[in-house]
């Protein structure tokens, strides 16, 4: 008897052994590194302005301007969520937040300064893992040394955010060529869509980085 009750103790204790060992390689192989390339994930929006109407995307942004991409630094990730994974457990993942150093060549619309590089960010970019590029269909992530038609928004706390469909738009050429949606625009057509824009009404801030 006692035999009968040892052996089925040693057993629970392995079968306890056993669960714990492939509890932690799990943990360890979601949180290793993925070493492949990222695949693009679209994001999906509700949005209360027509995007392939460019006076109505100047129009609701608080500064449009033409800039170089300095430098690209790293990704911050906020608002954290709980999803449920392909094997049915779950994980906490946030939004990225790509990071950049631009500096202002020319303002279209808003007055920023443009005799020294600044910080600026962008919503969407690589995920946590590594295995996703997360953006809006027909955007892009900028690439350092572009030039670009910025899009952008100031936050309450003075900085600046890029986001949405139309957030930067590269410029294909010294003739001003740029690119939104698969569509070719101008730099006459930008400027001439802030003559024409059409204000969405939303709650406005400023930047820290204004001319003074």
């Amino acid at each position: 008897m006692k035999t009968l009750i040892n052996y089925k103790r040693k057993l629970m204790l392995l079968l306890i052994v056993v669960i714990v060992i492939a509890s932690i390689c799990f943990i360890w192989l979601n949180k290793m590194p993925y070493d492949g390339e990222a695949q693009v994930s679209y994001l999906k929006g509700s949005f209360v302005i027509d995007y392939n109407n460019l006076s109505a995307v100047v129009g609701d942004a608080d500064y449009v301007f033409v800039g170089e991409v300095v430098s690209e630094d790293g990704t911050e990730y906020r608002d954290y969520v709980t999803v449920e994974t392909e094997t049915g457990g779950s994980k906490v993942v946030g939004d990225p937040y790509t990071k950049y150093t631009i500096i202002v060549t020319e303002n279209i619309k808003g007055n920023l300064i443009t005799e020294e590089a600044f910080p600026i960010m962008k919503y969407g970019g690589v995920s946590e893992d590594g295995r996703a590029c997360y953006l809006f269909e027909g955007d892009e992530l900028p690439v350092v040394g572009g030039t670009y038609i910025f899009f952008a928004y100031a936050q309450e706390d003075g900085s600046l955010l890029i986001s949405g469909p139309v957030s930067n738009v590269p410029m294909e050429n010294d003739e001003g060529v740029a690119r939104m949606n698969n569509d070719a625009i101008t730099y006459e057509e930008v400027v001439n869509a802030y003559q024409n824009q059409i204000d969405s009404g939303r709650k406005r801030a400023v930047s820290t980085y204004e001319e003074k």
